[in-house]
């Protein structure tokens, strides 16, 4: 017998860094495959016998934590099934990966971020490890590109369809200027394809942060030839008035948005994660808003204790789009909408890939020079 036999003979996995991360991956192509990683799961969840065949599917279990001396170390696993790399080709792929993360707060003592993450791509047909992503910025991406796609299918595709040259321009509120906060903000800035921002407004407990996020914007409109306007604010009611689009981004286990706040056509994409996945918003907000998740499995773990109408899976909304023979989960005209944001394996599952094929395609390039 060969010594090889039952080894591993092939490679190493390649290492992707932070670095390469940042440069490889484009925000439109990251929603695009943000959009894949929503219809997987509800397509998924449907019966098989209205489950769509030319859409992707998933498996994705829940979440584990494992607690650790000063810190916790979170595992999520996934499998998208046959999605689409790249909009606009018919070329499909299977992906495994798992993303871990670890969180250790008391790390900004000694100079290191306190959360760090490592998304794994396997190779689907084989489970060899093909590659090994550092995730923190992948991470900030998904997220906020995850608010991006609920934001455009419950909100802004709406508003286009009634706009007389379908245009559509927004006032953007970031409520918590921490990482999240940023990323949001970048994340609009950088896909006004779908709606113009012509202003942003910040709030930040601790202001100098929004007053350092208006610097960036600031910076950030002259390179993408942008003409929106920056203003921090002193309250959050300040932040939110006259918004059409809020980002709440905040650590707050109490209420920060109030219904008196807000316009009475507004969408909400509620992503920090205090005590509980609901806490920014006041219950007077959920008492006349409807409610979209990213999948049903978190939503009754993480969300147990919400007092609101869930109307669906932002999957489920897109599923139904341009299908005339089922009815739309599209929220009310006129009313607020609320996407809350829990995070889902899936995402980093075709974001990862995404990151992975850009790479090989980089490094092919290289080496054709």
């Amino acid at each position: 017998m060969s010594k090889n036999a039952g080894t591993n003979t092939r490679s190493r996995p390649v290492f992707i860094d932070e670095d390469q991360v940042k440069a490889l991956l484009d925000w439109n192509e990251a929603r695009y495959a943000i959009e894949q990683a929503f219809v997987s799961v509800s397509n998924q969840a449907r019966n098989a016998a209205t489950r769509l065949s030319d859409q992707p599917v998933s498996s994705q279990p829940a979440r584990t934590f494992v607690q650790a001396e000063g810190g916790v170390l979170l595992c999520m696993p996934g499998f998208v099934g046959q999605h689409r790399l790249s909009s606009g080709t018919p070329e499909r792929a299977s992906t495994l990966a798992c993303k871990l993360i670890t969180s250790f707060r008391k790390n900004a003592s000694v100079g290191l971020p306190s959360i760090n993450g490592e998304v794994f791509v396997f190779n689907s047909t084989t489970g060899k490890l093909d590659a090994v992503i550092e995730a923190n910025h992948l991470t900030g991406v998904r997220t906020a590109t995850a608010s991006l796609v609920a934001t455009d299918h419950l909100f802004l595709r709406p508003a286009r369809l009634n706009a007389p040259d379908g245009a559509v321009s927004i006032q953007l509120g970031i409520v918590g200027c921490g990482f999240q906060g940023m990323m949001h903000a970048l994340g609009f800035v950088h896909t006004q394809s779908m709606a113009r921002v012509r202003t942003i407004r910040l709030w930040n407990r601790t202001p100098g942060r929004a007053v350092q996020l208006k610097e960036v914007l600031t910076e950030e409109a002259k390179k993408t030839n942008s003409n929106y306007s920056v203003f921090v604010c002193d309250t959050v009611e300040d932040c939110c008035r006259d918004c059409d689009v809020i980002v709440t981004a905040t650590g707050s286990s109490e209420p920060l948005v109030y219904r008196n706040f807000l316009k009475p056509n507004v969408h909400i994409n509620a992503v920090g994660a205090g005590e509980y996945h609901h806490a920014e918003l006041a219950q007077d907000v959920y008492d006349v808003c409807q409610v979209y998740i990213d999948h049903q499995e978190g939503a009754r773990k993480e969300l147990a204790t919400l007092r609101s109408n869930i109307v669906g899976e932002v999957g489920e909304v897109i599923l139904r789009e341009n299908r005339t023979e089922e009815a739309s989960l599209l929220p009310k005209a006129g009313g607020i909408s609320v996407f809350q944001s829990l995070g889902m394996a899936t995402e980093d599952v075709t974001v990862g890939r995404l990151v992975y094929e850009k790479y090989l395609k980089s490094q092919a390039g290289s080496n054709e020079k």
